[in-house]
């Protein structure tokens, strides 16, 4: 019930909206016991044409009631016997009025609904993009969209459709139990010595069926993974002829979802059932008193069919606030599988006292720097020293600590010991934002958006003038390609850049980190998956991004590295050698041995 207390809080800022659909859905629900009161003269004097009495005699059935109340007689003064007209328009004109009540009482709900579901999605969203790197390293992509999309779905229904429905129902049921009083209280108090039984079924199956739901959502994010892992590795897929393995993979995925669901559905049929099976009991019993009490005149027809009309409806109450009941429980798995990732804190945010980090201006220094990921540590002691306006080049095998380097310099992560200090200030000390706005980031894999060139440039930026994304694309020799794309600088590139080459989304990704214009330059790995001409295009977009700027260069091919400042070899997570090109090369040690065996197929 946590969960759905906190649900309500979303509730809040759209509560006189829905205090508006409640009373109206309210007066909808009490119409309803009218309508089954007018079941009295409908069949007295429509079916068994009993005379209506004068309206001066008055008279315990709602006909008499609306013709004090409505000019009735006047408005069927055409028709010679008025029962057959009186009733009739009676019971349509109820029945208009309440559903004029329903639909404004329903569209209130569903407008106050979607957007509590808005602020719910939206703050879900916002919680996953500021996780840390971590985070998505231990949730599949395929779980985190469950829950944004399958998992708030539900939660919609919840505060939508079920809520109107329990608040209609909630408010009929006991109007027509009243009707049913109001009419015969010794049948109806007969009939209803059933009725507290059939909340056994809904309370006890509700706890089945809110675990199986669980297990039903989990296994949908099962699938849902498989889905967004076959997608983006659709080439490897088919690479390797895998097809038929990726449909048993995702039908073996399915086959868990199914057994899950009907573990919920045979939890949420059974119920119906059991009301039924009681309903009929109930119903069998009431027509042989009934029919007793009718032949033996004590029991008039039209209080018996009042009274059958309220219960049934009271009993199609019940049933339909078992069914709320079923979205409900499985609303309430949904809310706390939601409220779960929700709550997850990031690993990485700002500090309480966190400031904003001044303009870099001296040096970016690692003091006794260790990290390791989970157990896994990678790296051991590490000090280093990246001056303003230096190129820095960190080379060794795989493993060996390089990303690791720039994502702590990042602060995707943080150290496990020592610090890193930009300008004698912590990282950890300063906001997020000021920290990364002076960071401009280039990696192997190119991240483009589903949008048009000019947003994948000045990304997030609408307000830059599309001269300077031009400019930013002519540096980056991206202008060329782009002048060549069929709608120019607004054609969309599809889901990743689909459209175009490695070599042209990366130079695209230079233009952004153009436009951004950082004082300090992170470049991982940023032509390794590129052909020949496509790299020498990169590398002559790369030296004007990084001219005048403090640059850190991640690569394993040490061609690309021989012109910077300082090369720093690290190994198995430390640096081992430190120097120029030529001075490593002398010196015959680690990178000596790794440039030998880059080169040795070229030397003579």
């Amino acid at each position: 019930m946590r969960s759905l207390r906190r649900l309500l809080l979303y509730i809040r800022p759209y509560l006189a909206g829905m205090a508006t659909a409640a009373a109206l859905l309210a007066i909808s629900g009490a119409l309803m016991g009218v309508v089954a009161a007018t079941m009295k003269p409908l069949v007295n004097y429509v079916l068994l044409q009993k005379p209506i009495p004068p309206a001066a005699t008055g008279g315990n059935d709602v006909l008499t009631r609306a013709r004090e109340l409505l000019p009735l007689d006047r408005l069927t003064s055409w028709a010679g016997e008025h029962a057959f007209v009186q009733v009739p328009l009676l019971f349509v004109g109820l029945f208009f009025v309440k559903a004029v009540f329903t639909y404004f009482g329903e569209y209130l709900t569903t407008r106050a609904g979607v957007h509590v579901i808005r602020d719910l999605r939206a703050d879900l969203y916002r919680s996953v993009v500021e996780q840390s790197l971590r985070f998505f390293q231990a949730n599949p992509s395929g779980l985190i969209l469950s829950r944004i999309l399958n998992d708030i779905a539900r939660l919609q229904k919840l505060c939508t459709t079920v809520l109107a429905d329990t608040v209609r129902v909630g408010v009929m049921a006991p109007f027509m139990l009243g009707v049913a009083l109001w009419s015969n209280w010794r049948l109806t108090v007969f009939s209803a010595i059933a009725l507290p039984l059939l909340a056994w079924p809904m309370v006890r199956l509700g706890r089945k069926l809110r675990r199986a739901s669980r297990s039903s959502q989990e296994a949908m994010a099962d699938v849902a993974n498989v889905v967004a892992e076959t997608v983006s590795g659709v080439k490897v897929v088919q690479g390797f002829s895998m097809e038929r393995f990726e449909v048993e993979r995702f039908r073996t995925a399915l086959g868990r979802m199914v057994r899950a669901d009907l573990r919920a559905g045979r939890a949420a049929a059974l119920a119906p059932a059991v009301l039924e099976l009681f309903g009929a009991v109930a119903g069998a019993a009431v027509f042989v008193l009934a029919g007793w009490l009718i032949a033996a005149r004590t029991l008039d027809p039209g209080e018996f069919m009042v009274v059958m009309t309220a219960l049934a409806a009271l009993y199609m109450s019940i049933r339909r606030l078992n069914q709320s009941n079923v979205e409900l429980q499985m609303g309430i798995a949904a809310a706390e599988r939601v409220f779960d990732m929700m709550d997850r804190a990031s690993e990485i945010r700002d500090p309480a006292a966190a400031t904003d980090l001044p303009p870099f201006s001296r040096e970016i220094r690692f003091e006794a720097v260790d990290f390791a990921y989970d157990d896994d540590r990678v790296l051991h002691g590490v000090d280093l020293v990246v001056r303003r306006g230096e190129v820095v080049a960190l080379v060794g095998a795989s493993g060996s600590g390089k990303s690791t380097i720039a994502n702590l310099v990042c602060r995707f992560y943080d150290p496990t010991r020592g610090r890193i200090t930009i300008d004698d200030h912590d990282v950890r000390r300063v906001t997020l934002a000021s920290l990364r706005g002076q960071i401009g980031l280039v990696t192997q894999e190119t991240v483009l958006f589903n949008a048009t060139v000019r947003r994948n440039i000045a990304y997030g930026r609408d307000d830059i003038p599309l001269d300077r994304v031009v400019a930013a694309a002519r540096a980056a020799h991206a202008e060329g390609f782009v002048g060549e794309l069929p709608q120019g600088w607004d054609t969309t590139l599809g889901e990743r850049g689909a459209r175009l080459s490695m070599g042209q989304r990366q130079r695209l990704t230079i233009a952004r980190a153009l436009l951004k214009d950082p004082p300090i330059l992170i470049l991982d790995e940023a032509t390794s998956a590129l052909d020949a001409e496509s790299e020498s295009l990169v590398q002559e977009a790369l030296e004007r991004l990084m001219h005048g700027r403090t640059s850190i260069v991640i690569a394993h091919r040490l061609a690309t590295v021989r012109r910077a400042d300082r090369i720093v070899v690290l190994d198995r997570g430390r640096i081992v050698e430190e120097g120029t090109h030529e001075t490593l090369i002398a010196k015959g040690g680690t990178y000596a041995r790794l440039h030998a065996l880059q080169f040795e197929s070229t030397t003579p």
